[in-house]
C-alpha cells in the first residue's frame, strides 16, 4: 500500500489530525519508507526461530522462596490512634 494524498487525508481524518498541504509530501514519504522496511521484516525467515529467544544470552537469576513475616496486621495497627477488630476507626464522610 502506498500512501498518496487521498490515503494521507483520509487518514488524517481518520486520526483526527490536521494534516496541512505542504506536508503531505514529506508526510508520504517518511511513512512510504516506513512500510518498506515493515516489508523487509515480514521476508525474514523465522521459521525455526524459538519466539521465546533472546539475543542478549542472559541467565535468568533465581532465589529462594522464602517466606517472611511482613507488615503483620498486629504491627500495623499498634499505632493506630483508635482500632476495632482488625481495622483502622476513622471519621464517618458520607452522611
Amino acid at each position: 500500500m502506498e500512501f498518496d494524498k487521498k490515503n494521507l487525508l483520509k487518514l488524517g481524518k481518520l486520526a483526527r489530525i490536521l494534516i496541512k498541504d505542504e506536508n503531505l509530501d514529506s508526510l508520504s514519504e517518511d511513512l512510504n519508507s516506513i512500510l518498506k522496511f515493515v516489508d523487509q521484516l515480514k521476508e525474514i525467515k523465522t521459521d525455526h526461530v524459538d519466539p521465546t529467544s533472546n539475543s542478549l544470552e542472559q541467565i535468568l537469576l533465581s532465589r529462594k522462596d522464602i517466606v517472611e513475616k511482613i507488615n503483620e496486621t498486629e504491627d500495623i495497627l499498634e499505632n493506630a490512634p483508635e482500632k476495632e477488630m482488625e481495622f483502622y476507626v476513622v471519621p464517618k464522610v458520607i452522611e
